[in-house]
C-alpha cells in the first residue's frame, strides 16, 4: 500500500497560496494520498489571479445533507467534516471552479488577515471544470453516479442517512464498483475508454486488497442505491 502523506493545514496553505487563489491535488491513482483543495479567501481581490470569495460545499446534519458556505468573514478556526457531492469556489464576478468529492475533513484559520481553508480526503477529489481548470478523468462518470445517488436519496427510505454515515473510502468504493460493473458489461465502453478502464480496474484491485472493509461497505451502498 502506498505511503500516505499528511494533508497540509492552513499554515502550509498560507505559504503555498502567497501568489494563488487556490491549489488542488486530486489524488488520482498515480500519486499517494490524501487529496486536498486549499483556498485563500482574502478581504479584497488581488486582481493578479483568480480570487475566490466564497466556498460552497455539503455537510451532514442529522443524516441529512446541508448546503454550507465559507467566506472571509466566517468565524475561524474551523475543524469539521464535509460530505459527498460538489465543492464550488466562486469569485466576485460569480465565476466558479468546481470539484466532486466523496467527503473528508475541512480545516480553516485566519492568518495575517486572510482566511485559509483546506479540504482533505482519503479518497480522490476530481476537478469538474471552471474558470481556471479542466476536467479530471472520470469526473463525468462521477457526476452521473452522484446523480443516481440523489435519485436514491429521494426514493429509497433511509438511504440518505446511510450515505451520510459512510466513510469517504466506502463511498469511493461504491463508485469504483459502479464503474467497473458498467464497463465489464460493455465492450464498447472498454474500447472507447481503455485508459480509464485500466485505471478503475486497478483501483478495484487496490481497494479489495488494501481496504477490504471499505470495499465491502461500498458494494453494499451501491446495492442499496439500486434498491427500489
Amino acid at each position: 500500500m502506498p505511503e500516505t502523506i499528511p494533508a497540509p493545514g492552513p499554515p502550509e496553505a498560507a505559504k503555498r497560496l502567497a501568489d494563488w487563489g487556490f491549489l488542488v491535488q486530486p489524488d488520482l491513482p498515480d500519486r499517494p494520498g490524501p487529496a486536498w483543495l486549499m483556498v485563500a479567501l482574502r478581504q479584497r481581490p488581488t486582481l493578479r489571479h483568480y480570487d475566490p470569495e466564497l466556498v460552497e460545499y455539503w455537510t451532514s446534519r442529522g443524516g441529512r445533507g446541508t448546503s454550507t458556505q465559507l467566506t472571509h468573514a466566517t468565524r475561524m478556526p474551523l475543524e469539521a467534516d464535509f460530505s459527498w457531492g460538489l465543492i464550488r469556489i466562486v469569485d466576485r464576478l460569480e465565476v466558479s471552479n468546481e470539484y466532486l468529492t466523496f467527503g473528508g475533513h475541512v480545516s480553516g484559520a485566519s492568518i495575517d488577515g486572510t482566511t485559509y481553508v483546506v479540504f482533505s480526503s482519503a479518497a480522490p477529489l476530481l476537478r469538474r471544470g471552471g474558470h481556471s481548470q479542466g476536467w479530471d478523468q472520470g469526473a463525468q462518470d462521477l457526476g452521473a453516479f452522484f446523480g443516481r445517488l440523489i435519485i436514491a436519496v429521494d426514493y429509497t427510505p433511509g438511504f440518505e442517512a446511510r450515505m451520510a454515515a459512510a466513510d469517504p473510502l466506502a463511498r469511493y468504493a461504491a463508485f469504483i464498483d459502479d464503474v467497473t460493473s458498467r464497463y465489464r458489461a460493455s465492450p464498447t465502453l472498454r474500447s472507447l475508454y481503455p485508459g480509464w478502464w485500466r485505471l478503475v480496474e486497478t483501483e478495484e484491485r487496490n481497494l479489495r486488497r488494501d481496504n477490504p472493509d471499505a470495499w465491502t461497505a461500498g458494494t453494499e451502498l451501491r446495492a442499496a442505491a439500486q434498491a427500489r
